[in-house]
Parts: C-alpha cells; sequence; structure tokens
C-alpha cells in the first residue's frame, strides 16, 4: 500500500491502455511514454505488457508522474523503479536511482521534484497498483471520469492498493536498464511518421515546411493533444465542389470523420499541427498530413512546453521493422542487467 502526501502537478495511474473502446468513442489512454512504463515494470519484475498495436494485454498498472512534485509514503515494504524523466527524485531526502529497481522500505517517503528533463516519469512497483479494471485495463482517462483510481488525478490522503508480490522486495532491488539503451530527452526531438492519407491536399512547398521546421510544442499540449507552433500551412487551390458543400469551406475540412489512431497529425486551417495521443478523439475531421509511428509516441510524451521537435519521415515498411525491433529488445532479458 502507498499513500499520497502530495499529488503532484497531474499524476495518474496508467498501464499500457484498453483495446477495442475506439468504435464506442473510447480512447485507449494508457501511459504516454509507453517504453519507460514497460521497461520500469521490467525492472521491478512485472510483465512488461502492450503495445497494444501488437497485443491485447495492457500489463501492470503504475503512475504516469507528469513535470512531477508527486510525494508517496510506504506503508508496507515495496520493490519500486523509476523510469522517464528525471525529477530529482528522493528517498527519506537521500537521491533515488532512476531506470533502476530499489527497495521503497515501510514508512520511507519518495518525492520527486520538477522534472529537469524530459515530462513525464512512470513508477511501477512490484504486483502492480490494485485499482480496478475499467473495460480490461486499469488506465485513467481522466475527461471521462473513469479508469484508475476514481478515474481521477492522484490527490494528498489517497491511498494506492498494491498487488500480491511474488519475490521479496531485496531480490529485486539493484536492476539497471543497459545504460545505452537509456533514452535522452535534449531536444530538438526526433520523431518519425509515415505519410497522412491526406498529406496530398497540402501545397508541395507546405509538405517540405512540415519536415523542415523545428516546431516548438504549445504549452497548453496535454494527453488528448500537443500541438505545435511553426508557420502556417497551406492546402492546394481548387478543391472539387462536393467537397466544399459537404465538408465546409474551411480547406483543411474533410468530407467524412474518418477514424483518427494515436499519433494521426491533424491541421486544422493549416495552423499548429496537432499530434493526438493517447486519450484524443476516435475520429477527426482535419486533414492529416502525416501519422507519428508507434514507438515514437513515447519520445513525443517526454517533450516539454516550447521544446523542439523536428519530424521525419519514414515508409509503412519502415515503421514496422522499427517497432518489430523495438518488441525484440524488449524481449530480451539481457537489457536488464
Amino acid at each position: 500500500m502507498l499513500e499520497v502526501l502530495e499529488g503532484g502537478l497531474r499524476t495518474t495511474v496508467q498501464d499500457m491502455g484498453r483495446r477495442g473502446g475506439q468504435a464506442l468513442g473510447i480512447p485507449p489512454s494508457g501511459a504516454q511514454d509507453g517504453f519507460a512504463l514497460r521497461i520500469a515494470n521490467l525492472l521491478v519484475g512485472n510483465p512488461a505488457g502492450g503495445p497494444l498495436v501488437v497485443r491485447d494485454d495492457p500489463g501492470v498498472a503504475g503512475l504516469e508522474i507528469t513535470l512531477g512534485r508527486l510525494k508517496l509514503r510506504a506503508l508496507e515494504e515495496h520493490a519500486v523503479a523509476l523510469t522517464g524523466a528525471d525529477t530529482g527524485a528522493t528517498v527519506d531526502g537521500e537521491a533515488a536511482p532512476c531506470w533502476s529497481s530499489f527497495v521503497l522500505r515501510r514508512g520511507q517517503t519518495l518525492a520527486c521534484g520538477l522534472a529537469r528533463s524530459g515530462a513525464r516519469a512512470c513508477l511501477a512497483v512490484h504486483g502492480g497498483i490494485d485499482v480496478p479494471l475499467y473495460r480490461g485495463s486499469r488506465a485513467t482517462h481522466v475527461s471521462g471520469g473513469f479508469g484508475g483510481l476514481e478515474g481521477r488525478p492522484l490527490a494528498p490522503g489517497d491511498r494506492l492498493p498494491v498487488g500480491a508480490a511474488t519475490a521479496p522486495a531485496g531480490e529485486l532491488a539493484g536492476r539497471w536498464l543497459r545504460p545505452d539503451l537509456v533514452p535522452r530527452y535534449a531536444p530538438p526531438a526526433h520523431v518519425r511518421v509515415v505519410a497522412g492519407p491526406e498529406a496530398h491536399h497540402f501545397t508541395a512547398e507546405s509538405v517540405e515546411a512540415f519536415y523542415a521546421t523545428a516546431w516548438k510544442l504549445n504549452p497548453k499540449a496535454d494527453r488528448t493533444g500537443m500541438r505545435f507552433i511553426g508557420p502556417q500551412l497551406s492546402f492546394k487551390p481548387g478543391r472539387p465542389r462536393y467537397l466544399v458543400e459537404d465538408a465546409g469551406v474551411d480547406p483543411s475540412n474533410i468530407v467524412i470523420d474518418p477514424g483518427a489512431p494515436v499519433g494521426t497529425i491533424q491541421v486544422p486551417s493549416g495552423v499548429e499541427p496537432i499530434v493526438l495521443c493517447v486519450d484524443s478523439p476516435s475520429i477527426g475531421g482535419y486533414a492529416r498530413i502525416a501519422v507519428a509511428i508507434s514507438t515514437d509516441m513515447a519520445r513525443l510524451g517526454q517533450i516539454r512546453p516550447f521544446e523542439e521537435t523536428r519530424f521525419v519521415r519514414v515508409s509503412h515498411e519502415d515503421a514496422v521493422a522499427i517497432l518489430a525491433r523495438q518488441e525484440a529488445l524488449i524481449a530480451d532479458p539481457a537489457i536488464i542487467v
């Protein structure tokens, strides 16, 4: 059991998300940086789970700590691991390791400061955060008010139940992610994308600008969508009359509201491309210039306000190969030392 002393700027219970709900308007939710959460779980002896594009396995729930300031007290002894953003975490005032497992003893306090690098830290505990399942997942969707702990961010006084341990905490301590695999979050971020279904609606100059620009993250970005500040993009003139009649006069509108998977990049009115994230709607009516590949949603989740991001085009075949390499890596026990 963990007691929340300070909930932080925004901390929620997350696993790798729920599958099969988008047809009902239910987003997958789950960790913005799924790689960080999966590694944290491996470090404490939990199943890695996910990603949902490969299999229906949300894995074990942990905490997603946005920009820091979380403070917890252990009411029992637990093996825990922090990954993702560096929050300068301490245990009873002493520095706690990142990307490594350690024992949080009964009565000790784990405190996270403001993130110094990256935007989201993940905390895993052996046995997982044992909140009720909702549609097969423990992921929190705050605006929908479901999943996680009562569908909301953590608050002082909350108590988080932890699943049954299968090994003593001490046996799980001192495990590290292989150092060469620890992500670096220094800007600019390079996010790989495939061409979007309506990329041909944009002028050639705008497509070129999309890939050449160092976009800056709008501070209003959240788990629903991440807006990027940069040049306005233009659309080709001379749209067929039926497009204007059925979709409206804005050239970014498209006739139907197609499915919008996580990673879809829409450009309403050609202003500020929006990357749809894990809590995003399941449909959208704006031209899609690109789609971020699933592996690189983790890097997107670590971008801080006003940090620069560059989008790098890859082929669909490359995207599949990159995902396969990541899954082979996570399945390799040698990555934990």
